[in-house]
């Protein structure tokens, strides 16, 4: 923004603008916003609102549309009434329902990443945070992108065709959501106690900053039931040399429970990726 100074006369008459220049939020400088402070968003900003809604609804549909699936068609879950949720996307028409879904999903949380990214930004600038705060929103980012990536990888390979990259996926999409939240959610504490006590609630409601460390810690210890401790206590299991399917029975009661940590885990992330739309 240019701001006038003052105006005057060089000594042969002609006229001299001393301006001022004062740089402005980048959220508000890009087509998403017409303004950030008085809240005006343009019509494509708008839409753009409903991709958190968008990547994490078509998502929740996806797991409930394979779960029904497993279920009418009777597919082998190894023993468990509660798969995991890989099991219930492994063949048939629910492969192709989590493959597809998982796809078309995939865009709308990129974008939702994004704008989650450009919204930390904003608050940086209002609350006048440091280098420290800049780098970590980046990492937000980095980590939400490489979750979603993992999701689409895990969904497109199932363990019938590469039980190991499956595998591999699924942790690399848990880690980088994990992530995600915690370092999104702990920015956003930052920037509430950075901000100026008359603006902290229109920069941060406090019932929305509430909402998202409620989910991200409910998130977070599901995902530590899931991974370290339930690997850390789970007990070999077999798998059909000619079908190739697991056979949970040998670790039943464990695998129950890393099964409903999973889903537990998964309904809360999305649950937070919808939350987004507020911000």
């Amino acid at each position: 923004r240019l701001h006038l100074l003052n105006q005057g006369k060089s000594w042969i008459g002609h006229p001299i603008l001393r301006y001022r220049i004062e740089p402005r939020d980048h959220m508000s400088t890009t087509f998403l916003m017409l303004s950030f402070d008085k809240g005006e968003a343009t019509t494509t900003g708008k839409m753009l609102r409903l991709c958190p809604v968008l990547g994490g609804g078509i998502a929740i549909v996806n797991f409930f549309l394979c779960i029904i699936i497993t279920k009418a068609t009777d597919v082998d879950t190894g023993g468990l009434d509660f798969p995991y949720i890989s099991d219930t996307g492994r063949e048939g028409a629910a492969y192709f329902v989590f493959m597809i879904l998982t796809i078309i999903s995939f865009p709308f949380q990129i974008v939702t990443y994004t704008l989650n990214h450009h919204r930390l930004n904003v608050l940086r600038n209002k609350v006048t945070a440091g280098t420290g705060f800049n780098i970590a929103r980046w990492a937000a980012l980095c980590w939400g992108v490489i979750g979603s990536v993992g999701l689409v990888l895990l969904t497109s390979v199932n363990t019938l065709m590469d039980a190991d990259l499956h595998l591999y996926s699924a942790y690399v999409c848990v880690v980088g959501i994990t992530l995600f939240m915690c370092i999104t959610t702990s920015l956003i504490a930052r920037a509430r106690a950075l901000a100026a006590d008359d603006v902290r609630e229109q920069l941060v409601p406090r019932k929305l900053w509430l909402v998202k460390s409620v989910v991200t810690c409910f998130a977070s210890f599901f995902f530590v039931i899931y991974l370290p401790v339930g690997l850390a206590i789970l007990c070999e299991w077999d798998q059909d040399p000619v079908t190739k399917l697991y056979d949970y029975r040998n670790c039943l009661e464990t695998h129950k429970l890393r099964a409903s940590c999973q889903h537990l885990f998964v309904w809360t992330t999305l649950f937070y990726l919808v939350t987004l739309y507020r911000t």
